[in-house]
């Protein structure tokens, strides 16, 4: 019966530690997460002459904690971005501008890549932004 009852205590002393460290897990912060509503842009066909195409890309922060908007990084001139939304709370949406130049670029196809620096879990995400320039 001693050995039976050791058994017991020997389990729970076990499991108590077990059961608290899952529970922290459980009840501790993921972290920031973006997705956006699209990572490819497709500007279609554009002229040179053509005026400035803007277009709004929304994100949402589906993580537990805020998200901020460090940087967004272009690889070209022909491509700015604004972005006013750089503080985002967990469950809301934020959006950035983005405004291609056509005149500033070159002809033929078009590839540009914009690294969005934030505080989300998994780093820098990239959205592509295509066009075919005549």
């Amino acid at each position: 019966m001693k050995s039976v009852r050791n058994l017991l205590v020997a389990m729970v002393l076990l499991l108590v530690p077990i059961l608290i460290m899952a529970n922290d897990a459980i009840d501790s912060p993921r972290g920031a997460e973006i997705t956006f509503t699209t990572k490819v842009i497709d500007l279609g066909r554009l002229s040179r002459e053509d005026d400035k195409q803007v277009v709004r890309l929304a994100f949402t922060n589906t993580g537990d904690v805020p998200l901020i908007v460090n940087q967004v990084r272009t690889s070209c001139t022909c491509v700015t971005v604004r972005c006013d939304d750089r503080k985002v709370l967990p469950g809301d949406s934020g959006a950035m501008v983005i405004t291609f130049d056509p005149s500033k670029a070159p002809e033929g196809s078009l590839y540009r890549v914009l690294q969005v620096d934030t505080t989300a879990r998994g780093g820098v995400q990239h959205i592509t932004l295509t066009a075919e320039i005549e």
